[in-house]
């Protein structure tokens, strides 16, 4: 189950650079009608490039990376959600993980909302909780190792002499994207789609996540 979890994240970030729709939003459902909303704990994929440009899933970023992304959530004035849908046991955290990595991935292959259905576990939770809205956010990204980059800096220099500055491959240091979805449990769908496009600020910039979660509702719930 983990295993999936993984993949999933990963499939996520492999998609980052879709040249799709960045935000979907639902006919059906004025924003002003989304109140007393409440919110999943975020979830992060972030990777780590230690050797090369090869990049490896890293637990310590990605955790570090969620516990900021919740931070920001919680502390967003314009549109502030306090608190948070409580999901008891590893296993059920797992399966929300999942639902809702496979509702994101859903809406970007599909390019809509409609037919987007809620899945199973995040329905029952929410019906349970006798809520009606809930938001969730994900990060996904990567960083670079101390070193790594002036490495790869340097290997694109001597690519650029050999080719006469035809080519000269410049490296990313890090960059990172936002995910959100409004789910609503009275229409059993989803409401609202938006992703920020990848910057090359590092996922545990606190600063750069901040300004990139405002802007995944801005025009929505905000000006």
């Amino acid at each position: 189950m983990k295993k999936l979890t993984l993949l999933i994240g990963i499939g996520i970030t492999l998609v980052l650079t879709s040249c799709a729709t960045n935000k979907y939003i639902s006919k059906n459902v004025n924003a002003t009608e989304i109140t007393e909303i409440k919110y999943f704990a975020p979830f992060s994929y972030v990777s780590l490039i230690e050797k090369g440009n090869k990049s490896v899933l890293n637990d310590s970023l990605s955790s570090i990376s969620k516990v900021l992304l919740d931070s920001v959530i919680r502390n967003n004035n314009d549109f502030k959600i306090e608190k948070i849908i409580d999901v008891n046991g590893l296993k059920n955290n797992i399966k929300v993980n999942n639902e809702l990595s496979f509702l994101i991935q859903t809406i970007m292959s599909t390019k809509k909302l409609e037919g987007v259905k809620l899945t199973p576990t995040i329905d029952s939770i929410m019906k349970a909780n006798k809520q009606r809205f809930a938001m969730a956010s994900v990060t996904t990204g990567f960083g670079r190792k101390k070193g790594n980059y002036g490495n790869q800096v340097a290997k694109g220099i001597g690519v650029g002499i050999l080719t006469l500055g035809m080519y000269a491959p410049v490296p990313i240091k890090s960059s990172f994207s936002l995910f959100t979805i409004i789910l609503d449990s009275e229409r059993n769908e989803v409401v609202y789609y938006c992703r920020t496009l990848p910057i090359e600020k590092s996922p545990t910039d606190f600063k750069a996540v901040e300004k990139q979660y405002r802007t995944l509702y801005q025009g929505y719930m905000y000006e």
